[in-house]
């Protein structure tokens, strides 16, 4: 089993789990950030069940034990320091080299993100977009830079897109009428943001499909979601790199041309065609 995908399965398999195996997951879903700071035997004390239980737990999910299992969510919240701190931690690396630096580190993610693509679950995605009768997209802050490229493209493709990158009424507005038969796709990445939180408890009550692009499996955002997509943006800056979720983005508009080229091709000649009449371009 892929560690990345451990909350999915768990979600997935729910009710075929034990009564025990059932109240440590939950608790794992709903205390995340604090889990790294127990032991085998807090965590059991909590939930009321032996250390042993809680270390069986972590190796029925593909885990070689509780620590293992600590160190993975650890990995994930790493990116939750303001921008001011993340900055201060990552002084050491800030010599005359630092821009090479950054770039190799992009470089390092987008290579690692590629060899551990996972074809099956960007079909499922697409399958998702596809079947949708609106396409609700949303993220907040610099997130806003996703969905402005899935936006753009997804449009003159076709698709009926509705995006939502700003804060306050607008957002309740723009969401009022999802249905079951849409979906949302949330970008949010630490500091995560409520509104997307909130947008996606809105969903479910909706019953609206959901994907969320983010950083990690161990986040509110990824409890809520149907599909999730962790992605590594961590770098020696104070700011998110954006290098892999773009490139995320450009496989999932590719994989939504190749099942279907000639209708889209048909549609965004439309689309392009269309524009002229504003004379936007040089």
């Amino acid at each position: 089993m892929d560690k990345n995908d451990v909350l999915q399965d768990f979600k997935k398999n729910y009710q075929q789990l034990t009564e025990s195996q059932k109240m440590i997951g939950q608790y794992v879903f709903d205390h995340y950030q604090e889990i790294v700071f127990l032991s085998a035997n807090d965590l059991g004390e909590r939930v009321g069940v032996s250390d042993a239980t809680i270390i069986r737990f972590a190796r029925s999910i593909g885990f070689e034990g509780f620590a293992e299992l600590k160190k993975h969510i650890r990995k994930g919240l790493k990116n939750f320091s303001s921008p001011d701190k993340r900055l201060s931690e990552n002084f050491e690396a800030l010599d005359e080299d630092v821009s090479w630096k950054v770039g190799r580190k992009d470089f390092e993610n987008l290579e690692y993100f590629l060899a551990h693509l996972e074809m099956e679950k960007i079909h499922q995605a697409t399958a998702m977009m596809e079947q949708a009768e609106t396409i609700y997209i949303m993220g907040m802050g610099s997130s806003g830079i996703l969905v402005d490229l899935l936006t753009l493209h997804l449009r003159r493709m076709g698709f009926r897109v509705t995006a939502i990158s700003e804060g306050g009424v607008v957002n309740v507005e723009k969401i009022l009428p999802m249905t079951n038969e849409d979906l949302l796709i949330t970008c949010s990445f630490p500091r995560y943001s409520k509104p997307t939180y909130h947008t996606l408890l809105f969903a479910n009550q909706k019953r609206t499909k959901t994907i969320t692009i983010t950083d990690s499996h161990f986040s509110s955002m990824s409890i809520q979601s149907d599909i999730v997509f962790s992605l590594q943006i961590d770098n020696f800056t104070f700011f998110n790199s954006y290098v892999v979720p773009m490139e995320l983005c450009h496989i999932l508009i590719m994989d939504l041309l190749e099942k279907n080229k000639m209708e889209i091709h048909t549609k965004l000649k439309n689309n392009v065609q269309s524009l002229e009449v504003f004379d936007t371009k040089l």
